[in-house]
């Protein structure tokens, strides 16, 4: 809406994008105004959505989530796709959970991954003994109700990205290639990326998030032995987990400790 845009419209790139590692050189750079109006307009109308709930009595025993698939990017790193690298503007969300009947206002910094929504999201509902054992998420509404688990919190979340394979006759994408696979910590974010004709490894993604927030500087594994050892066998883990094709076919065998 134009009184949203009015917002944005006469500030500069630089106090827009406004993160150390932002390129406000990018074509995209010019939609900042717009999509910081479009934020604001989404502000505003989630606000009418729980006034709504307050003024039709709801809200006390009614579950609201705020969330997104997955970050915006937003010139960051020089990179025009929002949505498909390890990079934490992509990759961290905002996941805010409203039920004023049984959640008390509180921040929590277990990393939660998308299985573990719906599992989560049913326990907070009363149906957690409705939840379908193939299921691959954990539902934690034990731990967002009581602040203790039934299950072990994670301590980790799993990073994939995926091109297309084969196509048919009719140029429809049938197959898929895993081309890289990560592991996020609190602390570490460690992506492989792997050559699509040979599978060998073509680049390592490796940052410490917490003196590094902005990603500004890729580590060298070989710096970091005793925390490239656990990551790569906290990788090797959730890979099995999740039957992952890069468990099946031991990709980077020589890296990953796959039993």
């Amino acid at each position: 809406m134009e009184e949203d845009y009015n917002l944005y419209k006469n500030k500069t790139l630089r106090e827009l994008l406004i993160r150390d590692n932002a390129d406000t050189t990018m074509a995209k750079a010019t939609s900042a105004p717009y999509y910081f109006a479009q934020i604001t307009g989404v502000d505003r109308e989630f606000g009418r959505l729980l006034r709504t709930l307050d003024s039709l009595g709801l809200a006390d025993n009614t579950i609201v989530v705020f969330a997104s698939d997955h970050g915006e990017t937003m010139c960051s790193h020089g990179i025009d796709d929002p949505k498909n690298s390890p990079y934490a503007e992509s990759t961290d969300v905002p996941f805010l959970i409203r039920y004023p009947d049984r959640l008390k206002p509180k921040i929590e910094n277990m990393i939660l991954s998308t299985p573990d929504i719906m599992p989560t999201l049913l326990g907070l509902s009363g149906l957690g003994d409705q939840i379908p054992e193939e299921v691959q998420g954990h539902n934690f509404a034990d731990y967002l109700l009581t602040g203790k688990s039934t299950v072990a919190l994670p301590k980790n979340a799993l990073y994939i990205r995926n091109l297309d394979g084969k196509k048919d006759e009719n140029g429809k994408v049938i197959t898929y290639f895993p081309e890289t696979r990560g592991i996020k910590t609190e602390k570490f974010t460690l992506a492989l990326t792997i050559n699509k004709e040979t599978k060998a490894l073509e680049k390592v993604y490796f940052f410490d998030n917490i003196s590094d927030p902005y990603q500004l500087n890729n580590l060298k594994l070989d710096d970091y032995p005793a925390e490239n050892e656990k990551l790569l066998n906290e990788l090797a883990g959730q890979l099995k987990k999740i039957n992952d094709p890069w468990y099946n076919e031991k990709i980077l065998p020589n890296m990953i400790p796959y039993d």
